[in-house]
């Protein structure tokens, strides 16, 4: 491997009920695909029972800057998660309704979304996923305005499209009105902080950018043999200051993998960490259980996947099959995925810099999750 690997050994994986050399081959895949051009860097973090194991690096971060664990990199709609959390965190304070109508919280919520509710969004059925176009350039009261003002595509709750975007700003406008912080200051504050999540962050101030010093993971489109899911022209955008600086509820957190996957450490725990209980363990159950199941998804090429609020479950085709049908994951921009699976106690995170097709991306992304399951030691 004449790529740079960075692999960091957090215990000893023995002590966790895992096996070394399976572990490693999660290093060895990634490296594979910078042989094949599917990314310029990569970074994986895995846990179990709540304590990190592992977590490595190979490849760059940007043009001649290594990749390591403490590089910051792009989560996409992995980022989806922590918003959903944020909504959760106002249903245990009293603050929202599962099914509330969004116009209680946002009035201007219409044009044939009356209907819509908070639930019809976490599950991706609120009839608005294409009320907004890669953010189109506005700022943040414009979109909702935008959003807002879009006419339903379909009776809310009657069909399933993924809302990319759309949804995800409207529950961030919801976390706004409802507590008075902006979505991004409320999950540093609420989440991130309490976490120990100290680099993650949804939006980085072009001072941040500055600071990092080349930290910063960059994403381009990888080599592959299908048609590309996105265009040179979003990847442009997406790495412009600009963007890195937007709030972006739906696909806007940059932080390590190991952070990502404490995330789901914490939702294992039951939304306990360090003593300190930061959502009702009911709360986690309630999100992460199934609220949608067997509806083609329009966005989606009509894939039936199962939804709970904010989270893919079983049959996220970026992580491997051995994983229980008690898994709860998200993944990000044919790109990136982040799982936690009660039964064996894992949390996982994969971000790679390479943007691919869906089906040459899920390969990818499933073998390297793959190897944190077929690790565990037989009882």
């Amino acid at each position: 491997m004449s790529e740079p690997l960075d692999i960091r050994w957090k215990m000893d994986p023995e002590a966790a009920g895992m096996r070394r050399e399976v572990l490693l081959e999660g290093p060895a895949l990634l490296a594979r695909g910078l042989e094949q051009g599917r990314h310029q860097g990569a970074q994986a973090a895995i846990s179990r029972h709540g304590r990190l194991v592992v977590e490595y690096a190979v490849g760059q971060a940007a043009p001649g800057v290594p990749m390591t664990p403490d590089s910051l990199t792009a989560w996409f709609s992995a980022s989806k998660p922590i918003t959903a959390m944020a909504i959760a965190l106002l249903y245990d304070r009293g603050l929202l309704a599962l099914d509330d109508p969004v116009r209680r919280h946002i009035p201007e919520f219409g044009n044939g979304k009356e209907a819509c509710t908070i639930r019809h969004v976490l599950t991706h059925m609120g009839g608005f996923p294409g009320a907004i176009h890669r953010e189109d350039g506005l700022g943040w009261d414009e979109l909702i305005a935008v959003i807002c003002a879009h006419p339903a595509e379909y009776p809310p709750g009657t069909q399933a499209g993924y809302h990319a975007a759309s949804g995800w700003y409207v529950l961030g406008e919801i976390v706004r009105r409802l507590d008075g912080r902006s979505i991004d200051a409320f999950a540093a504050e609420e989440l991130f902080a309490p976490l120990g999540m100290v680099e993650t962050m949804m939006g980085l101030s072009p001072q941040r950018q500055r600071d990092l010093n080349g930290r910063l993971a960059r994403v381009q489109l990888g080599r592959t043999d299908r048609e590309h899911f996105a265009t040179q022209a979003f990847i442009d955008r997406f790495n412009s200051a600009a963007e890195i600086a937007r709030v972006n509820p739906g696909g806007g957190v940059r932080g390590p993998a190991r952070e990502l996957a404490r995330l789901f450490d914490w939702l294992l725990a039951k939304g306990q960490w360090e003593g300190r209980q930061l959502v009702d363990r009911r709360t986690v159950d309630l999100f992460t259980a199934c609220h949608r199941w067997g509806m083609p998804d329009r966005t989606l090429m009509g894939a039936p996947l199962a939804w709970g609020l904010g989270f893919g479950l079983h049959g996220n085709a970026d992580i491997h099959r051995d994983y229980s049908r008690r898994v709860f994951s998200h993944s990000g921009m044919v790109s990136t995925v982040a799982l936690g699976d009660p039964d064996c106690g894992i949390a996982c995170a994969v971000v790679t810099t390479g943007l691919l097709d869906p089906i040459t991306n899920a390969r990818r992304l499933r073998e390297v999750t793959g190897t944190a399951i077929r690790a565990i030691l037989p009882v």
